[in-house]
């Protein structure tokens, strides 16, 4: 390898640096309206007390039998997972939430 590097550089091509991935997870939380902003309260402070970053909280109002989601990406290295995980697990288990998938709308990866 160091030998085809030397070869690049020799022939006057730069090395693309390797950007590193900043890894994101998405939950949504299914829930009734009323409950919602509880629930959303509960999310900020749970995860930013567990040592995980919010990065985005987009709320879907309800359109089939009166359940809202929300759908909350956070910012989630590769060390940090199982905390997430217990994370969802304590999210699932909050009055009021009826289920906590992994993913949004358009990508359900269920654990």
């Amino acid at each position: 390898m160091r030998l085809f590097n030397l070869f690049l550089r020799r022939a006057g091509v730069q090395s693309v640096p390797v950007r590193a991935v900043n890894p994101v997870s998405r939950l949504t939380v299914v829930c009734p309206p009323d409950v919602l902003a509880k629930v959303r309260k509960q999310i900020y402070l749970d995860f930013e007390a567990a040592g995980l970053s919010v990065a985005h909280l987009r709320v879907d109002r309800p359109q089939r039998q009166g359940m809202a989601s929300a759908c909350v990406t956070v910012n989630c290295p590769p060390e940090l997972r199982p905390v997430l995980m217990s994370q969802a697990r304590q999210l699932s288990a909050y009055p009021g939430v009826h289920k906590v998938q992994w993913g949004d709308r358009r990508h359900i990866a269920l654990n």
